[in-house]
């Protein structure tokens, strides 16, 4: 690496170091082996959002009496190396400028995962040790309560947010981090042994993990499932790792469930809420997935900015018990709308009687609340569905425990253990960003085969969830 006096350390590095120094040491120093971490299509997403978010606020900007005291994308760099690209700022006429940070959520983030308000004083420090002069400090957002009605109006879109105070308190806390990363950057070997991340939660290990922590043992304390921080460290204290060295007392009623599981090397089984579950079951079961679109910039009238809109279905029902060929349903839409089409759909083919079947029921009963405040004359029809709606995913939770699962409940992982015949692999859309997607790219494509080939891999996408449900359903069922 070079001198990092002459590298760039941008806001992307600082983020990256506040969540793991040692990831973003060995991303610049040993790029060939760092194990980069996949930039998912929804990160790409959110970022092509943000651009399309900014032509807004330059359109709003540029409609101000003073339009012309604004500029956009304004770079500061200092000698040591910050580098910061403000999305606007403006010259305040006495020599003062502020800064304008645009983000496309719909409120300003101030959590652990991401904190605006650190992203922001980052560029207010590189910006004074670039020679400026910064007054205040704004964050501009999506208005959360904003319904597209026709042409998209800036001025009620956006929100302006000043946030020059919260800036103001952590700026010593953040130089003081900007030092501290730029030390351990300077340096051009660190000890390679572990990470900070080794006493977070598993969703919160930087991509460089297991290149620190190598000997962590597979599944670990890591696979218990809603595990605290301070449970963590008080095993890392301890030195304990493995599951097989952990006792089914130091750990909650529902983790003790994974970690007898992975102790004795098989489920974990209770008959009893199984058996619960399935009583509730009635017949026709209709086993249900919806696919949704959210955008930052609402695609179409009645919508609201990153409120999911859902745009396929796909309903698999089995009428009794012993029946084998099932029916199914499907739907797609052509075009950006809004979801009634959809909902006349689902009305012509689920009757009034029967379980709706869902995993991680939560999120179709949201879709189904928000569109029955939307269509009041649907409401009965999308209510009813609410009440009759079993979650599937509650029988991994504690009726059906398997470490084979990696102490997770998700679908994707359940299924290969269940029903080893089903994947998802090699299919050209196989998981609900790849389907958001490729709706948006469907909805603008010409009449043709190419527009057939991806209709034909979206609707085999949401028919095999379905499907999915319908195997472990019957798959438990015969335990």
């Amino acid at each position: 690496m070079k001198d990092f006096e002459k590298v760039q350390f941008s806001k992307t590095d600082f983020i990256h170091y506040l969540k793991c120094p040692k990831s973003l040491w060995l991303l610049k120093h040993k790029p060939n082996i760092y194990p980069y971490g996949e930039f998912s299509d929804y990160a790409k997403k959110i970022s092509a959002e943000g651009y399309e978010v900014e032509k807004y606020a330059q359109t709003l900007l540029s409609a101000q009496p003073d339009a012309d005291t604004y500029s956009f994308q304004s770079i500061f760099q200092t000698e040591r190396g910050l580098y910061a690209r403000a999305d606007v700022t403006r010259d305040n006429g006495d020599g003062t400028i502020n800064i304008y940070e645009i983000k496309s959520s719909t409120s300003v983030k101030r959590g652990s995962q991401h904190n605006q308000i650190k992203d922001a004083a980052f560029q207010k420090i590189a910006a004074i040790e670039a020679g400026a002069k910064v007054a205040s400090i704004f964050i501009v957002h999506l208005n959360k309560h904003y319904v597209r009605e026709c042409e998209i109006i800036p001025q009620e879109l956006l929100v302006i947010e000043d946030v020059t105070s919260e800036v103001a308190d952590v700026e010593a806390e953040t130089r003081t981090e900007i030092e501290q990363a730029m030390a351990i950057l300077g340096q051009q070997e660190i000890d390679e042994n572990s990470c900070t991340c080794l006493t977070l939660t598993k969703s919160n290990h930087c991509d460089a993990f297991d290149y620190f922590n190598p000997d962590i043992p597979k599944p670990s304390i890591y696979n218990l499932p809603r595990i605290s921080k301070a449970k963590i460290a008080g095993f890392i204290a301890d030195g304990l790792f493995n599951l097989n060295e952990i006792e089914l007392g130091e750990v909650t009623e529902k983790q003790a469930l994974v970690l007898k599981s992975a102790q004795s090397n098989e489920p974990v089984i209770d008959q009893t809420v199984l058996a619960e579950f399935y009583s509730k079951a009635k017949y026709p079961i209709y086993f249900l997935d919806y696919e949704t679109y959210s955008s930052a910039i609402p695609l179409v009238d009645g919508a609201r900015p990153q409120a999911p809109i859902p745009f396929q279905y796909s309903l698999h029902v089995k009428r009794t018990p012993d029946e084998m060929n099932l029916l199914h349903h499907e739907y797609l839409a052509e075009d950006a709308a809004m979801p009634l089409a959809l909902i006349k759909h689902m009305q012509n083919n689920i009757d009034a009687t029967g379980s709706v079947v869902s995993w991680h029921a939560a999120f179709e009963n949201t879709q189904n609340k928000n569109m029955a405040e939307f269509y009041p004359d649907m409401a009965d029809f999308l209510n009813g569905l609410v009440e009759r709606t079993l979650d599937l995913e509650d029988l991994f939770k504690e009726g059906y425990v398997d470490i084979a699962f990696g102490g997770s409940t998700s679908i994707k992982k359940v299924l290969p253990v269940l029903a080893p015949d089903l994947t998802y692999d090699g299919m050209d859309v196989a998981s609900g960003t790849d389907a958001m997607e490729a709706w948006a790219r469907f909805i603008n494509m010409s009449v043709g085969a190419e527009k057939d080939q991806l209709r034909d891999a979206m609707l085999e996408y949401c028919k095999l969830d379905t499907y999915a449900m319908v195997r472990i359903f019957e798959e438990i069922k015969r335990v």
